[in-house]
């Protein structure tokens, strides 16, 4: 199967961001991956390059405060209902642009009315002024890797199997370095369950369920991490659900289970102290 791209994610993040969020299809190779990410008022173009040459990444945020056509009180009218906007991604493999693949175009809010659009919009606004300010912790959201280099240290290319589980230059993903690098939100993790001691072929797991809700972006999958920056408290995610206003998400809820402070995974560095809060 040829390699293949699609958006998960084309989200605005107000006043004057738009989180953009992709996943491969197939990605089979070994080695770096390139992304080209471009910006159009229209499906048909034409399209105006934003970032060329990224590296084995799965998001990117247009801030178009950065942008030098701003109107005069420096606003960007970004999220008028009358506005649309759409982005398209190029991704190269390791062996070249004859085996690339590109999204289809994809504009933000997806098709969703206006008034819906903005409740949408106040929703979201609200829950993250209640996260940051009331209830909320800050989070450092850690996703798996699933395309790029290879770990050289216990990946089999032959069984396409890890080898040792307790790898510190893959933390026992398979890619080198494991996971992405940090995003930091706020989200409310509620009052766990109780503990049930589970036994598995890596460690110890402490299988004490929480639910963590948090906004939408990014999107969890099952596997990645979340980290408590407060408490450095470790969490991997098992299950996902989300709150939706007209098939379009709003808020995400990750069950998830507490690690045990010997898991490897408390060895990977989550250094968020230059990273701002994503909302």
């Amino acid at each position: 199967m040829p390699l293949g791209i699609r958006f998960t994610k084309v989200t605005p993040l107000y006043p004057t961001r738009i989180f953009l969020q992709w996943d491969l299809l197939d990605p089979t190779e070994n080695g770096s991956y390139t992304f080209t990410i471009e910006r159009s008022g229209s499906i048909a173009g034409p399209w105006e390059l934003l970032k060329a040459g990224a590296q084995n990444n799965y998001n990117y945020i247009d801030d178009f405060k950065v942008q030098p056509l701003l109107p005069a009180d420096g606003k960007a009218n970004l999220f008028s209902l009358q506005r649309q906007v759409y982005y398209r991604v190029t991704v190269i493999p390791p062996s070249g642009c004859e085996n690339g693949a590109r999204t289809e175009p994809h504009g933000i809010e997806g098709d969703i009315h206006p008034v819906a659009a903005g409740l949408r919009r106040r929703l979201r606004y609200d829950a993250s002024i209640v996260f940051a300010r009331i209830n909320g912790v800050r989070l450092a959201l850690l996703k798996r890797r699933h395309w790029g280099e290879r770990c050289p240290d216990c990946y089999d290319p032959v069984t396409r199997s890890i080898t040792k589980e307790h790898c510190t230059t893959c933390w026992g993903t398979g890619f080198v370095n494991g996971y992405w690098n940090p995003i930091v939100v706020f989200g409310r993790i509620n009052t766990p369950l109780n503990v049930n001691a589970q036994i598995s072929e890596r460690d110890k797991v402490e299988a004490a369920p929480q639910l963590i809700t948090l906004l939408d972006v990014p999107a969890l999958q099952d596997n990645d991490l979340i980290v408590e920056i407060d408490t450095n408290e470790r969490h991997i995610v098992r299950k996902q659900s989300t709150t939706e206003l007209r098939r379009k998400t709003v808020h995400q809820q990750v069950t998830t289970s507490i690690i045990e402070r010997g898991a490897i995974e408390y060895q990977i560095p989550v250094d968020v102290r230059l990273v701002p809060p994503l909302l």
